[in-house]
């Protein structure tokens, strides 16, 4: 299939998630893959990517943030898919939070939409919409170089950008966790298969509520071996098994109780991390993901 990949390249600097997570898997089913840069755009525009690559698909990463994506193409996107010619998709990424501001708002200029929260179809479905689908977040194992479980030597981290609630939340625990922020990509795949115990909190400081949602998190520290130890989401149930895949937790205490249970107890932990191991590899890893959603955008 020849897919036309519409996302930021990068973020902050840096090659983001798209990069690793949807284009080099995409190529690795053996799709045809171009990829428009949201960013910094390429040499030719939008339009005549379109009519010289002619994709079969038009696979997209909107964001609506001009600060974030300068270069994002929305008329000419809804021009292909009011035109029927061409099948458009988005992955919309942050619907607990931006269902009302952006999402709903933005669905209409694509065939398929996808959405990481369950509960929300009904209420695309409420507001018109019958053209989504479910699609959670994924990891690409393919950078994934796993370790013996005695060898990793980050006991307990978290891995990602110290947000306030995110800072406040560890400040007011004594868990002896490290904190790895500023990494590369690279190092990021490096520092997951590195750690024991990988921990994941589900609130976005950019949310006025403050509400959980589904992390990128949640499927990168199974992917590098470790225990996924997260903050609950509702219908995290739909993805692994709680207490034997992963470990759950809801309160500061609660983390920090079960948090020291587990450092004192390392079979324990093992075991766990090594059954949320084989269910990321059995569902929730990139290429697996990405067929199963380009087969529902087919079928819908």
């Amino acid at each position: 299939m020849k897919i036309l990949f519409t996302s930021n390249k990068t973020y902050r600097g840096s090659l983001d998630g798209g990069w690793w997570y949807f284009y080099l898997p995409l190529q690795s089913l053996g799709h045809d893959v171009y990829f428009y840069d949201t960013v910094k755009g390429c040499d030719k525009t939008y339009t005549e990517v379109i009519e010289s690559f002619k994709p079969d698909l038009i696979f997209c990463i909107m964001t609506g943030d001009a600060n974030i994506a300068p270069k994002e193409p929305w008329q000419d996107i809804l021009k292909e898919t009011q035109s029927g010619r061409t099948k458009t998709f988005n992955w919309f990424c942050d619907d607990t939070w931006r269902y009302d501001n952006f999402s709903k708002k933005a669905c209409h200029y694509f065939n398929v939409c996808s959405t990481p929260e369950r509960f929300r179809v009904d209420d695309y479905q409420k507001d018109g919409y019958n053209n989504i689908i479910v699609a959670n977040w994924h990891a690409n194992s393919d950078f994934y170089q796993i370790k013996d479980f005695s060898s990793k030597t980050n006991e307990i981290a978290f891995i990602g950008y110290p947000t306030p609630s995110r800072k406040q939340f560890f400040d007011k625990t004594k868990v002896p966790l490290k904190f790895l922020n500023g990494i590369s990509q690279e190092e990021l795949f490096t520092e997951h298969c590195n750690t024991k115990i990988g921990v994941n909190l589900s609130k976005n400081d950019n949310d006025p509520f403050k509400k959980t949602q589904m992390k990128q998190r949640i499927f990168e520290i199974p992917a590098g071996g470790g225990l996924l130890m997260t903050e609950y989401h509702s219908g995290i149930e739909e993805y692994y098994k709680v207490d034997n895949e992963i470990i759950t937790f809801s309160t500061i205490d609660e983390f920090a109780q079960k948090a020291n249970y587990l450092l004192k107890n390392p079979a324990v932990c093992k075991k766990i991390s090594q059954n949320g191991y084989n269910r990321f590899l059995k569902e929730h890893e990139s290429k697996i993901r990405l067929s199963k959603t380009i087969k529902n955008i087919s079928q819908t």
